[in-house]
């Protein structure tokens, strides 16, 4: 009995000792330098063309990018055109109306402090979406509404899609992306999934969909794919969060996408 009692004593002490000797880890987070981050969009609407650029920041910090000033910002085409972006707001660029023409490759040239970054991309084809409809998947025994885009892919040709969809005005968070790997030539029904783990809602009866359809390159294709990797939820989805790959030099995050662009709405019931 003594032995036993001496056998717990001994254990307890041991476990206040260790315990009493816990290090207190100060894991240190190397800060990465700040990096320029250019969104732009050349579009096939005659409109009012926009380059935003900002700086990025700390993942630890808010997600607030503070807005770039003091650019200079052009855009060539292939044949000769020029245009001059001027800074409307802190950070915006813009020049228009003007329209970008299928076909064409926009170059993207912007000088700050001394640096210079370039970028390009081919407006592709536009291909017509044809309408909205609504699937309803079942899972986990609850019927799940989804919208679906028909379209028609041509033959001979590779393509590549973005689709953002709004609902009541909103944007969703889920990336759309698809290409025409397996589908080239064929009459298309692409779901664009969503759920709850999206937005903190599901589609309901009443609800207004707008989707936008945008025929992007190969650059610009690889850049959203990555990003929506990067962004699927559920057992084995998504990849290490990591910057998708830029079509812009000189360590510039974001993109620059020539694309063509048209938009259907649609009131799920």
């Amino acid at each position: 009995m003594i032995k036993r009692l001496l056998y717990i004593g001994i254990l307890t002490a041991t476990g206040l000792f260790f315990s009493s000797c816990e290090k207190v880890i100060d894991v240190h987070l190397d800060t990465a330098p700040n990096q320029i981050v250019i969104e732009g969009n050349i579009t096939d609407q005659n409109e009012v063309q926009s380059i935003r650029i900002s700086q990025s920041v700390p993942y630890t910090d808010p997600s607030i990018y503070p807005a770039v000033k003091g650019a200079l910002v052009t855009v060539t085409d292939n044949i000769g055109n020029s245009w001059t972006f001027t800074e409307k707001q802190p950070g915006s660029y813009s020049f228009g109306p003007f329209k970008g023409i299928t076909g064409r490759t926009y170059s993207l040239k912007v000088i700050l402090n001394d640096k210079t970054y370039t970028a390009s991309s081919l407006m592709p084809v536009r291909v017509p979406m044809d309408s909205l409809s609504l699937k309803v998947i079942t899972f986990g025994g609850k019927d799940l509404k989804q919208v679906q885009v028909h379209y028609k892919d041509p033959a001979g040709m590779e393509n590549q899609y973005r689709w953002v969809m709004r609902i009541n005005g909103v944007q969703t968070k889920r990336v759309f992306v698809a290409n025409d790997r397996f589908t080239n030539g064929n009459i298309v029904a692409d779901v664009l999934y969503y759920s709850k783990d999206d937005d903190n809602k599901e589609l309901v009866s009443g609800d207004q969909v707008q989707v936008e359809m945008q025929c992007i390159d190969k650059s610009i294709f690889t850049y959203w794919f990555t990003l929506s990797e990067q962004t699927k939820n559920g057992p084995g989805g998504g990849v290490t969060p990591a910057n998708p790959p830029s079509n812009i030099n000189n360590n510039a995050l974001g993109y620059f996408s020539a694309h063509t662009t048209q938009s259907l709405a649609y009131m799920v019931r």
